[in-house]
Formats: C-alpha cells, sequence, structure tokens
C-alpha cells in the first residue's frame, strides 16, 4: 500500500482511533521525509519557483501564499503554485506529482506538521530543487519540533522579527521574509454605510484563539471609553465562532448595546468595506506572528490603535498607529490552542483613553491613516519582499540581474 492509500484509510477510520494513531503516522512520515531529504538536489534556475499553499483557503496562511505568488508575478519571475487545500480533515489527497519535478525553489507556505504531510503526499524524492518554508508562529518560543523539522528545508522564511526570534536555535537558517502588499488593492475600496458618528471595527478568526485576539479586552476597552454613548459603535466581526459555541455565548454576553458581534464568512471585499468604513481598526491582540489585518487596515488608510507587541511593530511605530502598553503574563487560553509560556496583555485604560483621543480629534485620525498608509508602502511593498530574499529568487530565469 502506497503513502497516499494509507492517509486516505486512516482519515476515514473513527476519531478515537486517528486520535491514537496520529502520532506513530506523523513519526512515520516524518523519517520518510528525512530519508528522502539526505537525496535532495541542487537548484534549477531554468526551472520555476513552485509555491505549495492553501490557496483556496481564506485564513492567514493561505493569503500570504497568494501575495507572495503576485509578487513573484510583478517581478517577472516564472511562478507556478500547487493548491493543496483540502475539506477540514487537511490535505487534499488529490494533489501529487507523479514524476520528479525540478524548480529554482519549492516554497512552501505551511507550518511544519502540513509541511511535512505535503511533503510525504508529494513525495519528497520528486521535488527536486532547494526548499523554503514560510512559518507563521505567534508565541516568544516556537515548540521544539518545528526547531528540528527546520533541518527538512534549506532556510524557514518568518513573517516578523519577533517570529524569527521565537524560531532561534532552528537547524536551518532563518530569514525575515514580511508579507508583501499591494496598495492598488486598497485604493479606491467604497467604505460601508455608517451606522454612527464613530465607528470602530476589529475582526478575528476563533480558529486562531479568542484567547489571543482578546475581543473581551477590546469590547471593555470600548465600553470603557464610552459606555452606552449612542453615538459610537463598535463592529466585532468574526467568524467559525459556530466551532466554539460556549466562547461566542460569552462574547455576546460580553458586549454592551453599542457593540455588534457579527459571527460569518463574508468575501473578503465586503471585509475591506467594513474597514474601510471605520474610524479605527481595534487590535488588542495578546501576540502576532505579522498581523495582516493591522496592515491591511493601515493600507486602506484607516487609524489603528494596536498592543505595542509582537510581530506588528515591524510596520508600525509611534507615528503611524496608536500603540497601547502591555505586560507579560502567563498564556491561558480556553480553546487549547496555545499553552506555557507567556504573551502581552495590553493595558485597557490605555486603550480607551486612545478611542477617546480618535473620537475626539478628526485631524490626529487624518494624520495616522496618512502615515500608516505611507508605512505599508515603503516597508511591505512587493520590492520591498523582493529585497528581503534569497539573492538567487530575486532575478527570474533569463532576466538579467
Amino acid at each position: 500500500m502506497n503513502l497516499r492509500a494509507a492517509q486516505g484509510l486512516w482519515r476515514r477510520a473513527p476519531e478515537p482511533l486517528r486520535r491514537l494513531t496520529a502520532p506513530l503516522i506523523r513519526g512515520g512520515i516524518e523519517a520518510y521525509v528525512r530519508a528522502a531529504r539526505r537525496r535532495s538536489s541542487p537548484s534549477d534556475s531554468s526551472q520555476p519557483v513552485r509555491v505549495v499553499g492553501y490557496f483556496s483557503q481564506p485564513h492567514g496562511i493561505g493569503a500570504s501564499a497568494r501575495l507572495a505568488v503576485r509578487a513573484f508575478e510583478a517581478s517577472g519571475i516564472d511562478v507556478r503554485t500547487v493548491d493543496v487545500s483540502g475539506d477540514a480533515q487537511g490535505l487534499n489527497l488529490n494533489v501529487r506529482l507523479d514524476q520528479p519535478t525540478s524548480a529554482a525553489a519549492w516554497i512552501f507556505y505551511m507550518n511544519p506538521p502540513e509541511m511535512i504531510a505535503a511533503l510525504g503526499q508529494l513525495g519528497p524524492r520528486r521535488l527536486l530543487g532547494p526548499r523554503y518554508a514560510c512559518w507563521a508562529w505567534e508565541l516568544p518560543r516556537a515548540p521544539a519540533p518545528w526547531l528540528r523539522d527546520a533541518g527538512l528545508i534549506d532556510e524557514v522564511w518568518a513573517p516578523s522579527r519577533y517570529t524569527a526570534q521565537a524560531l532561534a536555535g532552528a537547524r536551518s537558517p532563518v530569514r525575515v521574509v514580511p508579507h508583501p502588499f499591494f496598495l492598488e488593492d486598497y485604493a479606491g475600496v467604497r467604505p460601508g454605510p455608517r451606522t454612527a458618528a464613530f465607528q470602530a471595527v476589529s475582526l478575528f478568526d476563533f480558529n486562531s484563539s479568542a484567547a489571543r485576539k482578546n475581543p473581551d479586552g477590546t469590547i471593555a476597552a470600548f465600553v470603557r471609553a464610552f459606555g452606552d454613548d449612542p453615538n459610537v459603535e463598535l463592529t466585532l466581526k468574526t467568524q467559525n465562532g459556530a466551532r466554539f459555541p460556549r466562547q461566542l455565548a460569552a462574547l455576546r454576553a460580553a458586549a454592551s448595546p453599542r457593540v455588534r458581534i457579527v459571527d460569518e464568512v463574508w468575501p473578503y471585499a465586503r471585509i475591506k468595506q467594513l474597514i474601510a468604513g471605520a474610524d479605527v481598526l481595534i487590535s488588542l491582540h495578546r501576540a502576532e506572528g505579522f498581523g495582516l489585518t493591522p496592515a491591511e487596515a493601515m493600507a486602506l488608510g484607516v487609524p489603528v490603535l494596536a498592543t505595542a507587541y509582537s510581530g506588528n511593530l515591524d510596520f508600525m511605530d509611534e507615528a503611524s498607529a496608536l500603540l497601547v502598553p502591555s505586560r507579560q503574563i502567563p498564556v491561558v487560553d480556553p480553546q487549547h490552542i496555545y499553552r506555557g509560556q507567556t504573551w502581552g496583555d495590553p493595558d485597557l485604560e490605555a486603550a480607551a483613553e486612545g478611542l477617546r483621543r480618535l473620537r475626539d480629534d478628526a485631524a490626529l485620525r487624518a494624520r495616522l491613516g496618512e502615515a500608516g498608509r505611507r508605512r505599508v508602502a515603503e516597508l511591505l511593498s512587493p520590492q520591498a519582499w523582493l529585497d528581503a530574499l534569497p539573492e538567487a529568487l530575486s532575478i527570474a530565469p533569463g532576466r538579467a540581474p
């Protein structure tokens, strides 16, 4: 029986059996991938760059893969995609390589557990060329297995200095490669309808941990700032709350009359309209590997109030956002997505004061919005992204340096 067939049988097995055998399955796939890694081949610069990722999925790591491909295309670099998007069970089992395939580089936009599974499914001996991987991690120290798994690739790409520091000790070099942004995607976005004189917005996915995204803190800061003032409104846009009904119910119970909670999956264009129509985007996170949503708000020219901690500090400073101080506290996550270590708990009184300042000072809102847009254009442009890559990848096949 081949690996692909074995994976299919395992995924159709009862859930208790899958949980019991998962460590053995992972260990077998990892041993297979490691053995094949010793037979890897050098780069073929005449071949395209091949990017492996969840291109059909709406989550952040899927978005980052799509942005990378666009940046390669905008630079004239020949790039091909390998979409391994599957259902809730994981990879698409129908995606595989039937023969050895060369590439200037194989780039995986997926974290180690998924990357190893993808390597096993595609066939590591069929992937000819150097391997890179962009990994997203949010706590101060990456899991020990990740540091070991870095030895399966030639280089790890971290989206921020914070994540790069978390990967200290990895068995391959770690490079900071922030996500590229295309400002034309944010020009001319029609703002959503206004329902209050001062509108705030905050977004998060329950799959990313409510404790980490800290919507309770956002609600508490908003209520401290404005009480039940009828001239203000906070829209808390969530998704996947149905998977965590207890947490969603607690969030609704904590909301004031001026807080609107919307737990739905929206098209991306509608999300941008929601942000564009706001006077502030609030991100009182406890940790971010990068911070895609605050960066998108800045690209839209919307002021951002955010925790002064973790990956977002690579593209935010005090001139381009209102930064909220934090203190380190132990990680407590009722969803059990994160455990151990510490993260930054934002000062809610300082956040409330920042919200009042933004409401009362239109000039401040305009200044921060413009500064944020300039900051994204400077630090997160496709050219800045290309400049961060290994030199061998910054030149298209057949194109002069």
